[in-house]
């Protein structure tokens, strides 16, 4: 990682007098109900590239705004939206004095765990190629009603269950754009790839297949007949996320979604994950979550 990349956390985010967030988890910033639209605040550190630490949806209701994502330069009209996930390089160029719009930046960890893992992370491998989505006109009105329900919810502070309500909006929010996402990253396969694109794409394939047995990058280079470094490099530079990450990702996930289901033991979840026992799994479990098992089981 270059290290004068401003690293963007989403504390920075909540410092900006517009915002609507909950601290450390969730940061909302409109101006779509503003007298005249304008810009929208001053964006955070937009003068120069950042490296996003959290995920993001940046949506354009009216007028203009320019943004440079992984060197890739985009224009959102009205009913286009951007997502940035963590660990891309991105750059607010500029907005349209008329630009309305909204954005929502969640920490990584803040959406409700799904029992699709594979689906999930197949969401977020259409977006290694593209940041850039339109909505059909008549969607439109939907998400902005979502979007306005998780304002509302983050606004009610009294609200005991304010915090499991607000990540069930956003999980809705993820959903009414995951087929916009999938369609277009269909339409994006039918075109040829480059080697690299083909060997990020076999890998991904193949860790869906085998996660639940396999963590070695080893296993996988070997798998598609490449050496493990050469198989680092080209994951990294596709995705800008190294091939061990992805690994743990998708068996991260599934833990999370089977401690959650409170079906199996951790024992079991270690034993199903092919963990050589429960203290291997629990460590491998606090390094990726933060926390034990035991402890995200019961939070």
């Amino acid at each position: 990682m270059d290290q004068n990349i401003f690293l963007l956390d989403i504390s920075h985010l909540a410092e900006i007098d517009m915002a609507t967030f909950i601290e450390g988890k969730i940061v909302l910033l409109d101006n779509i109900d503003s007298p005249s639209a304008g810009q929208m605040a001053q964006q955070p550190h937009n003068s120069f590239p950042v490296q996003a630490r959290m995920s993001m949806v940046l949506f354009c209701l009216e007028g203009e705004l320019q943004i440079r994502i992984a060197l890739k330069e985009y224009v959102l009209h009205p009913n286009m939206f951007v997502i940035i996930i963590p660990g891309i390089i991105f750059e607010v160029l500029s907005t349209s004095d008329d630009f309305r719009g909204f954005m929502v930046a969640t920490r990584n960890d803040f959406m409700p765990v799904t029992e699709k893992t594979t689906q999930v992370m197949s969401f977020y491998k259409c977006l290694q190629e593209k940041y850039c989505f339109t909505f059909e006109e008549k969607d439109v009105p939907e998400f902005v009603k979502v979007y306005r329900a998780i304002k509302e919810t983050l606004l009610d502070e009294e609200h005991p269950f304010r915090i499991s309500i607000s990540q069930s909006y956003v999980q809705i929010m993820y959903y009414r754009m995951a087929p916009v996402v999938i369609k277009e990253a269909e339409l994006q396969s039918k075109y040829p790839r480059t080697r690299q694109e083909e060997i990020f794409y076999n890998f991904i394939s193949a860790v869906e297949t085998h996660y639940r047995k396999e963590r070695s990058v080893k296993f996988y280079a070997d798998l598609l007949c490449l050496s493990p470094k050469y198989l680092s490099s080209v994951i990294y530079k596709v995705s800008q996320k190294l091939a061990g990450e992805w690994i743990d990702g998708y068996v991260i996930l599934e833990a999370k979604t089977l401690l959650k289901s409170g079906k199996l033991t951790i024992q079991q979840i270690s034993e199903q994950l092919n963990f050589p026992n429960q203290s291997f799994f629990g460590k491998f479990f606090k390094r990726c979550a933060g926390m034990s098992p035991k402890e995200y089981k019961n939070k």
